[in-house]
């Protein structure tokens, strides 16, 4: 069982527990995890596979995906048991570590900055309007605001940097998808490209700073949370 679709399983799980499905319910097809979290068809329907030989799901030919049996609270806990726990240093690390390159990203982002690498901020930011209005996954909208940000440098070493963090951060982003804090992120998303467009890099270095602080806090929360569900 590959990492990602361990984390496509909690994902799935988190999704059943925050949303309150019942026996009966729909879940997000293959193609709409695939664009919710940006990974592989194969680890999608690994993940799908062993929760429908858990006798979790049920996968109706060209209807979809259902939750096959109602889950209650505990009964949620006891089955993360076979899912391996979250890195939880590694995960911290891997924040800390991205909010030490991402603040510099953003002061330079705004210093060097073209209309192509606001089109792109403003269309990511459009599409996070829109994940927050239909309570959907932001992970894609949220990972191409970052990425334009780092390409807005204009420094290729920056940007390889980036990219290889992005590759390690994503099965963050999955443990986190369904308790991100949504609003917020939409917030400061805002606020940086304003200071971009502004090219004002001390303030768009100072609100980058302020977010991922933002996401750090939110995350040692979830953290919280699943140790008081245990």
């Amino acid at each position: 069982m590959s990492v990602i679709s361990e984390t496509v399983q909690k994902f799935l799980l988190d999704y059943i527990r925050k949303k309150g499905l019942q026996r009966g319910d729909k879940l997000p097809s293959e193609r709409e995890l695939v664009h919710l979290l940006e990974v592989g068809r194969s680890s999608i329907r690994e993940a799908l596979q062993i929760l429908a030989e858990r006798g979790i799901i049920e996968k109706h030919a060209g209807k979809g995906v259902y939750l096959k049996t109602i889950l209650f609270h505990k009964e949620l806990n006891d089955i993360t048991t076979w899912i391996p726990s979250l890195d939880v240093n590694q995960s911290l690390d891997l924040l800390e570590f991205r909010k030490g390159i991402e603040v510099k990203i953003a002061f330079l982002a705004a210093k060097r900055r073209d209309f192509k690498c606001i089109e792109i901020l403003q269309k990511s930011i459009d599409d996070l309007s829109i994940c927050v209005e239909n309570g959907t996954s932001i992970i894609v909208p949220d990972l191409l605001f970052h990425a334009a940000l780092a390409t807005a440098t204009q420094n290729d070493v920056i940007v390889n940097v980036y990219q290889s963090v992005v590759k390690n951060f994503k099965k963050v982003r999955m443990e986190m998808a369904i308790n991100d804090d949504m609003d917020n992120a939409l917030y400061y998303h805002k606020e940086i490209l304003n200071a971009v467009k502004e090219q004002d890099s001390e303030r768009s270095g100072r609100l980058m700073q302020m977010h991922l602080e933002d996401v750090q806090l939110n995350y040692r929360a979830m953290l919280t949370e699943l140790k008081k569900d245990k």
